[in-house]
């Protein structure tokens, strides 16, 4: 017990950044990051050692993640606005301006790339998050997707021009203003 809690501080940031790709919201990856771990925690016997602990354990998260999107498909939402305080005050502390300013151009911007990495292939998607937000090497990302890593360099080099053709005109539009 006490080693695989070493096992979740070790790797519960990347978890969650993956729990998070599918979700797209910091509540709901937190939940499915628990349920990852629980998921692991349940299924140690199975681990064979022929792959690293991260690539099982990566396995495991990305079966949860489509899992999750599936389950979300059929799943209606609702919104209940009584729920939030009137005085949008008590939720945002006072910011500057410039803060406002600076907060909304991030989030535009990230919206703006997550939008572009959506409209990728799935297997661009997913060599381009184990490369940029895993920051892992080529060699890993072969090995946990297992494929070639020559098939990693052709995904990984379409899903950046595809992310190039996708942003031009949005960085075009901003870097000449």
């Amino acid at each position: 017990m006490e080693a695989f809690g070493l096992l979740v501080q070790k790797y519960q940031r990347k978890v969650y950044e993956i729990a998070y790709s599918f979700t797209r919201h910091v509540d709901e990856a937190e939940d499915l990051s628990q349920e990852i771990f629980l998921k692991a925690y349940s299924g140690l016997s199975q681990f064979r050692s022929s792959s690293t602990f991260y690539t099982w354990l990566y396995r495991i998260s990305h079966n949860a993640g489509i899992d999750y999107v599936r389950s979300q498909r059929s799943r209606s939402e609702y919104v209940f606005f009584d729920d939030f305080p009137r005085d949008d005050s008590l939720l945002h502390p006072r910011l500057s301006d410039n803060q406002i300013y600076s907060q909304a151009e991030v989030s535009e911007i990230t919206d703006r790339i997550n939008q572009a990495v959506a409209k990728l292939s799935f297997r661009q998607q997913q060599v381009f998050a184990l490369r940029y937000y895993q920051h892992l090497p080529l060699s890993r990302i072969a090995e946990m997707l297992k494929i070639r890593i020559g098939s990693v360099k052709a995904h990984l080099f379409k899903a950046i021009r595809n992310l190039q053709q996708s942003l031009a005109s949005y960085m075009h539009i901003h870097l000449n203003t």
